[in-house]
């Protein structure tokens, strides 16, 4: 879609009619309940990229904006879907902890064919099933999310997705992927942010709350993002960089994530105000 977005090359015509070829085939493949919904929301989003593309062109040089505005224009299409077919947010839930517990099954269901293979130490056992309790509470937890989760991949796909084109199109148009370091959205945002939270706090509006709960999920996840863009530019600006910050990064974020999250969420909600990058770069002159 985007190799077709403006007069491409034979070329781009070329690769485009592969990409979509190659998603038709999985849509039409589709058999069971979550395969069936997960070839529904490729559906939605690309009609919401595609109006997207209409309404904010990526050559604008507002590749984060374009992004939000497909992410928003597949929400309302899915919300009137689920109303004109008569689904129900239970349904659609049941369905996606169902897949999710199966998988669950399949992994702990091969672990324990291997642990019983093997001379484990005393008390691996427990571990093992305090493992698959943790994960089985995730479940529920993804299920409940599986909105803001989606969105949320979907927004990194679509990133992958701008990167493919830049590579593949003879002629591309608009700006690169921006660096995490300038990861940055309409600070207006925030608002939806807090009207999600005040779902959940405000009492009385039990029906909103599973609302609130994936559109916290969805913003927070863009404000960590965002914060996490402060933090690298803040490192780049103190001369810390390169693979060895990369990596410092990633153990930080396999050992200490919630801590990390919170943090890079506070510093993204606070960027709202403050714009520590501005006043970095104003520092610099």
């Amino acid at each position: 879609m985007l190799l077709l977005h403006r007069a491409p090359a034979r070329r781009d015509v070329l690769f485009a009619a592969l990409w979509l070829g190659w998603a038709l085939a999985g849509v039409l493949a589709a058999t069971d309940p979550w395969t069936r919904l997960e070839a529904a929301w490729v559906c939605l989003f690309a009609g919401g990229l595609l109006v997207a593309l209409a309404l904010k062109p990526p050559e604008l040089g507002d590749l984060i904006g374009t992004g939000l505005s497909a992410a928003a224009w597949a929400s309302v299409a899915g919300v009137l879907l689920l109303t004109l077919t008569g689904s129900s947010w239970p349904e659609l839930r049941w369905i996606a902890e169902h897949h999710f517990r199966d998988q669950l099954r399949f992994v702990t269901d091969r672990l324990g064919v291997v642990m019983l293979g093997m001379e484990v130490e005393s008390g691996a056992a427990g571990r093992f099933d305090t493992m698959v309790a943790t994960a089985d509470a995730t479940v529920s937890v993804a299920a409940a999310l599986l909105p803001a989760l989606l969105l949320l991949q979907s927004l990194a796909a679509l990133a992958l997705a701008w990167v493919l084109y830049r590579w593949t199109a003879r002629e591309p148009v608009g700006v690169r992927l921006p660096r995490l370091s300038e990861f940055r959205f309409n600070d207006h945002l925030i608002w939806g942010l807090i009207l999600a939270v005040l779902t959940i706090v405000v009492p009385g509006l039990g029906r909103l709350q599973a609302l609130g709960e994936n559109l916290t999920a969805f913003f927070g996840g863009l404000y960590v993002a965002r914060g996490l863009g402060v933090v690298a530019a803040l490192a780049a600006a103190g001369g810390v960089g390169g693979p060895v910050a990369w990596l410092f990064g990633i153990l930080m974020l396999v050992f200490l994530l919630p801590l990390v999250a919170f943090s890079a969420l506070a510093v993204g909600v606070l960027d709202t105000w403050m714009d520590w990058r501005k006043r970095l770069a104003a520092l610099k002159r």
